[in-house]
């Protein structure tokens, strides 16, 4: 495996893309640099973890930024051919080096959907609950528990969907105060054989380094937008982003964002997305804006 190196592709229009349908078959007008995070994670997330193809790709990729490391990697292309007679080589072994996507980490900017509540489970993103009168069992479900059906959207949930900017307040957990905007870390994969030599860690380090530089990237513009569609009634009711980062991570890979400076939220517990049972995690960065928060 040669150097690694890391691209990062800015929130683009992804009009067109087919969640139905693999990378290798979405439309030409589709970024690579986003064809070659769908290639990472439909290897990791669909064939390993066996999440629905259609769940894989959703409304958040358009406007997160995206991050892919490459690696180059060289391949036989044709085997090398010798005599059966004489043994000598009558064919050399041919082959090709490429920059293959090898692992792949996206940042969702805010507003966000509510705080999962403990103990849910989702299916392609949509917020599930038990059918007391069934007690058959979902693939999204833990062992035992009942079917899931649609949970109905409380008050909060619909103000925060209903408003332009949903900056609505949330549950507070023990990170976050519930109205604070956040980013999220999310998506993050790497190829089985690729595993074992910090690909990811480099990843989270190319986004870190990425989001202290660019801190108000995820803002409002008040200019574009206005005051009654940010819905603030001064300047200090404007969304601004003060470094605060939360992942939903799935619980087999806690101590891997531990060593990346996040904290396991306890007031969020645990909920199963897909199946996977998930924690929510926060941390914040070392950010300066010009007119800090105090």
């Amino acid at each position: 495996m040669g150097t690694p190196f890391i691209s990062l592709l800015e929130p683009t229009r992804l009009d067109g893309y087919d969640a139905n349908k693999p990378y290798t078959s979405q439309p030409a007008h589709i970024p690579k640099l986003f064809l070659d995070a769908m290639e990472v994670r439909e290897t990791v997330f669909v064939r390993e973890q066996k999440v629905p193809l259609s769940y894989e790709h959703d409304a958040d990729d358009a406007r997160s930024c995206h991050w892919v490391v490459y690696a180059s990697v060289n391949r036989t292309t044709a085997p090398e051919e010798r005599d059966p007679r004489t043994g000598d080589v009558v064919r050399p072994r041919r082959s090709e080096t490429r920059s293959t996507p090898i692992g792949t980490l996206r940042v969702v900017p805010f507003p966000h959907p509510p705080h999962p509540p403990p103990g849910a489970r989702y299916v392609g993103n949509v917020l599930q609950e038990e059918d007391e009168d069934d007690g058959s069992s979902s693939r999204s479900a833990p062992p035992g528990s009942s079917r899931p059906r649609v949970r109905a959207m409380s008050i909060v949930d619909t103000e925060r969907q209903a408003s332009a900017l949903p900056f609505g307040v949330d549950r507070p957990t023990t990170y976050h105060d519930g109205k604070e905007p956040y980013v999220k870390v999310g998506r993050v994969a790497v190829i089985p054989m690729f595993r074992g030599h910090h690909i990811a860690s480099q990843l989270w380090r190319a986004a870190k380094a990425w989001l202290e530089q660019h801190p108000t990237f995820f803002d409002p513009s008040v200019t574009e937008m206005g005051m009654d569609q940010l819905k603030a009634g001064g300047a200090e009711d404007i969304p601004k982003w003060n470094g605060l980062v939360c992942c939903h991570a799935q619980e087999s890979v806690v101590k891997i964002y531990e060593k990346w400076g996040f904290k396991v939220d306890e007031g969020m517990g645990k909920w199963y997305e897909e199946g996977i049972p998930h924690v929510g995690m926060f941390q914040r960065l070392n950010i300066k804006h010009e007119n800090p928060k105090v």
